[in-house]
């Protein structure tokens, strides 16, 4: 009889206890963000365990089972927000994979233009040997020039360096670099020729009256750097 008179006690304080509409509420806005934050998509498994026991929930709220909905709508709200931190790893995961390959895909076409860099400036080295060849035999008809009296040698002054220098007409890059108050070194022309590239589009085609920047700012080691591209395209 006692037994009995227990358990109408628990049925009775089971069936009046409050309903959790605040936790359910509270659960059903975990659910709708883990939703939107695309755990369905990324982490199918954890939310559709959520969507489940959040219904799940809901009907034992109806039911009156209001202390097993709580126990419900707790494992509700952890399997959403397992489902969250899984998906901001992966989406995570996703971004750095995107950049990686935005970083292989700017690579590879820096290696791509300078290879077209490359070849467009050697077309433009053989056009000259080409152009070369079919001058050597004007050049052989011309008469030799009458010999110069030499003169006793006089010490020239110092030239004044610049830093900018105007096209005179006939002249090209490796002209302009020999100048003494330029470089004094006809191999340093690609130094003008990257410096002066808002100008210049093809190396061996300069104008009368246009005006280059002189880096002075190079070392040793870009000068030289500079000399052997020279002697390696020969276009002048």
């Amino acid at each position: 009889m006692r037994l009995l008179l227990v358990l109408v006690c628990i049925l009775f304080v089971a069936g009046c206890a409050k309903p959790p509409v605040v936790e359910l509420e509270d659960v059903r806005s975990v659910v709708a963000h883990a939703y939107a934050s695309g755990a369905a998509r990324h982490a199918p498994g954890e939310y559709q365990l959520a969507s489940s026991a959040l219904l799940a929930a809901e009907q034992q709220v109806k039911d009156g089972e209001h202390r097993k909905a709580l126990r419900t709508l707790a494992l509700a709200r952890r399997y959403s927000s397992e489902a969250l931190t899984i998906t901001l790893v992966r989406k995570q995961q996703m971004a750095a994979e995107q950049q990686r390959l935005a970083e292989e895909k700017r690579i590879e076409e820096a290696q791509i233009e300078r290879q077209l860099e490359l070849q467009r400036l050697e077309e433009l080295r053989k056009q000259k040997e080409l152009q070369k060849k079919l001058a050597q035999p004007l050049l052989k008809k011309k008469a030799k020039p009458a010999p110069i009296a030499k003169k006793a040698p006089v010490e020239p002054p110092k030239p004044q360096l610049v830093d900018q220098i105007e096209v005179l007409p006939g002249e090209n890059l490796a002209m302009i670099a020999a100048r003494a108050e330029v470089y004094n070194d006809a191999l340093l022309w690609p130094l003008i020729y990257k410096a002066n590239r808002d100008q210049i589009k093809d190396p061996i085609e300069i104008f009368t009256g246009q005006v280059f920047v002189i880096p002075r700012d190079k070392n040793r080691e870009e000068a030289e750097a500079a000399r052997l591209e020279a002697r390696e395209l020969n276009l002048f």
